[in-house]
């Protein structure tokens, strides 16, 4: 790897996630080399865009896992947006698995997110085995005192089957991101934003290689990853935010005391 791309790297990981693309449209005027700035854009995680289906009349998410040059594959129709020819395309079975992981996954996002967007994509990898990600991004409306808040989820998952001990290992990847914006008029403008990345494996038994097993494993998982997420993410930057803003109060207070006559 080279010293520019380890160093551009470095600088993103340090930059709020929610200025992703102005930071990466910063770091493109710095860098002359177009190929070295792909690879960045490639390996840094960037705010979700929205898309709409043509077919369906269905929003889905926009991610280098459904885009091809500047097309990106729907989700609930199986169809590039805009149309490309000679387009990938899933095989059958991975097709009807994606289908099913799709709709279960909406009411999955429905119940914990009570609205935003999710989407799953799936991948071919090799005759026993496949990779698929789970996304989710839930934007809030503005309201008293809080200007924007917006939640990204990203789930990689990669499934090994063995079909000797009828068992697949799954190896998930998550990764989150929160961004608050506080505009009030006694608290002042505060921008909390960060992200979290876990890393975990588990075994399951896996009578069918490509069944509806897999749909309920792989949502679990992704929920028990999803929990773990949040807590941490409320006890790293919710806590620490909270820990210094009452320091700077406790502070505020002790030199007003002192001027007191």
């Amino acid at each position: 790897m080279s010293e520019i791309l380890t160093s551009g790297l470095t600088l993103m990981r340090r930059m709020p996630p929610g200025l992703g693309d102005k930071s990466i449209a910063g770091l493109s005027k710095l860098i002359d080399d177009e190929q070295t700035v792909d690879q960045i854009c490639q390996r840094v995680d960037k705010p979700f865009q929205i898309g709409h289906c043509s077919q369906t009349g269905q929003e889905f998410i926009l991610c280098e896992y459904n885009r091809d040059g500047d097309s990106y594959r729907s989700p609930w129709s199986n169809q590039y947006q805009p149309p490309i020819s000679d387009a990938p395309h899933l095989s059958d079975a991975l097709r009807k698995l994606e289908v099913k992981v799709n709709e279960e996954f909406n009411q999955y996002r429905r119940l914990y997110y009570d609205g935003g967007f999710s989407s799953v994509y799936f991948w071919d990898v090799g005759s026993n085995s496949f990779a698929c990600v789970f996304l989710i991004k839930r934007d809030c409306d503005p309201r008293e005192g809080v200007a924007k808040a917006c939640w990204e989820s990203t789930n990689l998952i990669q499934a090994e089957i063995t079909p000797q001990s009828k068992s697949v290992k799954y190896n998930i990847t998550s990764t989150v991101f929160l961004q608050i914006s506080v505009e009030d008029t006694n608290a002042g403008v505060m921008d909390l934003s960060g992200g979290l990345t876990r890393q975990y494996q588990e075994h399951k038994p896996c009578a069918d290689p490509f069944g509806e097993n897999h749909v309920y494993n792989m949502i679990a998982l992704v929920e028990n990853m999803e929990g773990k997420l949040r807590s941490s993410l409320d006890m790293i930057y919710v806590g620490k935010t909270r820990e210094i803003l009452d320091r700077t109060r406790h502070v505020e207070i002790k030199k007003e005391r002192v001027r007191l006559p």
